[in-house]
């Protein structure tokens, strides 16, 4: 592997650690992003299957125009998935929900490829009936990987972005 590559290819002893109120604040912009798309999605479309048109342009500024359908299949996919309620609160809450983390875990093992999403997920999301919600989150982390949003950037010395999530809705 070229030296490059390794900050996007972390080991396992690097792993993302997203936790239960912890501030969004301390998050880099992808984590922020992703949370706050997810909570928009939950909040104003409830069952997940529309696309939201504040999501849209979001998505679009970012040029990741897929973006909203990507987030309203993992909200769809998450519904389906897992058979409880799942804590995702409105966007300007403040901190993460032990859900929330969960699916910035999930998402972020998806990214780094070394072979953790299956120790990173909720344990319902391992059944083969989940498997609309792997494919969902590859895709959704691979755009955001297409586009340079990396998740964990803050654990690998870039600093948090305080400010993202009061201008973003």
């Amino acid at each position: 592997m070229k030296q490059a590559d390794r900050a996007f290819f972390p080991n396992p002893a690097t792993r993302h650690a997203y936790f239960a109120d912890q501030p969004v604040a301390e998050l880099g912009f992808a984590e922020q992003f992703a949370t706050w798309a997810l909570r928009v999605q939950w909040t104003h479309i409830g069952t997940g299957k529309q696309r939201s048109l504040v999501l849209q342009g979001a998505f679009d500024a970012l040029d990741m125009p897929e973006g909203a359908g990507l987030v309203a299949d993992l909200t769809d996919a998450l519904t389906q998935a897992t058979g409880r309620p799942l804590s995702i609160p409105c966007p300007k809450w403040r901190v993460l929900t032990s859900d929330e983390a969960r699916i910035l875990m999930f998402l972020a093992a998806m990214q780094t490829r070394d072979g953790t999403p299956l120790a990173a997920c909720d344990p319902a999301w391992a059944s083969r009936d989940a498997k609309s919600l792997w494919a969902a989150a590859q895709r959704l982390a691979i755009a955001f990987n297409a586009t340079g949003l990396r998740f964990g950037m803050t654990r690998m010395g870039e600093l948090p972005f305080p400010h993202a999530m009061p201008r973003l809705h």
